[in-house]
């Protein structure tokens, strides 16, 4: 049968070619790309609201300043990338009405996930188009619009006093839609949409699915949370798509791979990919992990009614909402609880992070937040945008993984929660290695004992929840 495909550049970089990367230099070139690769979006997702305008209206969008002699070069990229765009979104609309439609063929479905994920990656893949406004210093990186810390504080104020009711998971859970499949390498492929329960974000969340091609009924679940910017399956390749969905599927594990609020099909118009996440910072983060931990609870409670036993993990950014989840589900209601927790390449104090992390300067988020006053009041709203200092879950069902190098998530900002929560040493995964290195271990198949053990540990026995 015709199916989808993994694409090759990941059986390069799973190979012994690809372990070479795992050194210092290419963890120190792939920090600097981010800045340059966060600005080609940021260009690209201000022509999406600016096609059709006048150069200087664009750059106002874009958040650059005047560039007179650059005019008729903008006119050229903004015309060269409107099709892209028009062709993207024709092409999503098209795979919304066939991948919802159980009339539908498995090759007309195969055949419009093809087409919109081949339309979605030419719209991102726009360094050809605006690189030249980025090398000329004129894009930043992110537009910010950083809340005043009075504003924020007030907002939040009764949030602090009791965090746990902005991380609160109701029992009465959202309708879980599901899409017809289309058969990948050895899997069967399909989507889950729901209407997002937070307060913080109008829309669905969504996740990508992968079952083995003979699912029985007790099928263990892994739910994994991606990192910031990434934009899942609008890319040709998914790195989390292809070392957990498409490796552990045929194995016997159902993997759930959702869409974090802002990133991949949720990007708002006019903001890229995880942009919105950085850009009201440091509220708007803790409006992602929350809105982001109660979907988790409603992708824990399919995934027990579909079998038998969810971990939840993820990396980066989905390590820490992962690092959330395991802090506060003790009061969740019991089907919304992960049987154990995987988070990678995460922290446990986010306001450090901030601080003391490489992605702040790099990005110039270091000098939004000192502008609007915040670094006198961050630790203010340590209570949200950091786990508590208790687990959720007895620590034995805690698996984390980690860099001893890591200088954009500094490992003792996750090791000193992880003590506080009795994690064992042993349940602990430690490598050599920086941020992206966890990343390149994880793609060349190490975390997969890690995964093992967490679902080995999630089937050994339940209850699971300590006394909160």
């Amino acid at each position: 049968m015709d199916h989808l495909a993994t694409p090759r550049v990941h059986r390069l970089l799973a190979s012994p070619l690809g372990g070479a990367l795992d050194t210092g230099w290419f963890e120190r070139l792939k920090t600097r790309s981010l800045r340059r690769e966060f600005a080609v979006q940021r260009a690209r997702a201000a022509a999406d609201v600016a096609v059709g305008a006048s150069p200087r209206t664009y750059l106002r969008t874009v958040g650059a300043p005047p560039a007179p002699h650059l005019s008729e070069r903008i006119e050229a990229a903004l015309a060269r990338y409107a099709p892209r765009r028009e062709a993207a979104l024709d092409a999503t609309e098209r795979w919304e009405d066939v991948l919802w439609d159980p009339s539908s063929s498995v090759q007309e479905r195969l055949d419009a996930e093809r087409e919109r994920r081949r339309a979605e990656h030419r719209r991102r893949d726009v360094a050809d188009v605006f690189g030249f406004l980025v090398d000329d210093h004129l894009v930043p990186s992110v537009d910010y619009d950083v809340p005043a810390p009075e504003t924020a504080l007030s907002a939040h104020h009764a949030d602090v006093s009791a965090p746990e009711g902005l991380y609160r998971v109701s029992d009465r859970f959202p309708r879980v839609e599901r899409s017809d499949w289309v058969p990948g390498p050895d899997t069967v492929e399909y989507w889950l949409r729901f209407p997002s329960p937070s307060p913080y974000v109008s829309d669905d969340a969504t996740a990508r699915v992968y079952e083995p091609v003979d699912a029985g009924d007790d099928l263990p679940t892994l739910v994994f949370y991606g990192g910031l910017g990434m934009v899942n399956d609008c890319a040709d390749y998914w790195p989390e798509e292809a070392y957990l969905g498409r490796a552990l599927a045929p194995r016997g594990v159902r993997v759930v791979l959702p869409d974090a609020p802002w990133h991949g099909r949720r990007e708002p118009e006019g903001r890229f990919s995880g942009e919105p996440y950085l850009a009201r910072a440091p509220e708007s983060m803790l409006q992602l992990y929350a809105t982001a931990a109660v979907e988790a609870g409603v992708f824990v409670d399919w995934a027990h009614t579909e079998g038998s036993v969810a971990a939840l993990g993820g990396v980066s950014l989905g390590g820490i909402v992962a690092m959330h989840v395991a802090g506060r589900c003790g009061s969740w209601p019991e089907s919304a609880r992960p049987d154990s927790v995987v988070p990678a390449a995460a922290t446990g104090d986010v306001d450090a992070v901030l601080v003391e992390g490489g992605l702040s300067p790099l990005l110039d988020l270091d000098d939004a937040l000192r502008s609007a006053g915040w670094y006198p009041h961050l630790y203010e709203l340590s209570p949200l945008l950091s786990p508590p200092d208790t687990c959720g879950l007895e620590p034995e069902r805690v698996f984390p993984v980690f860099g001893r190098t890591d200088t954009l998530v500094p490992p003792h900002t996750l090791t000193a929660t992880l003590d506080a929560w009795g994690v064992p040493d042993e349940n602990r995964t430690a490598w050599e290695t920086g941020h992206f290195g966890v990343l390149l271990r994880s793609i060349r198949g190490d975390l997969d004992p890690v995964v093992d053990a967490a679902l080995s540990v999630a089937d050994s026995s339940r209850p699971h929840v300590t006394t909160t």
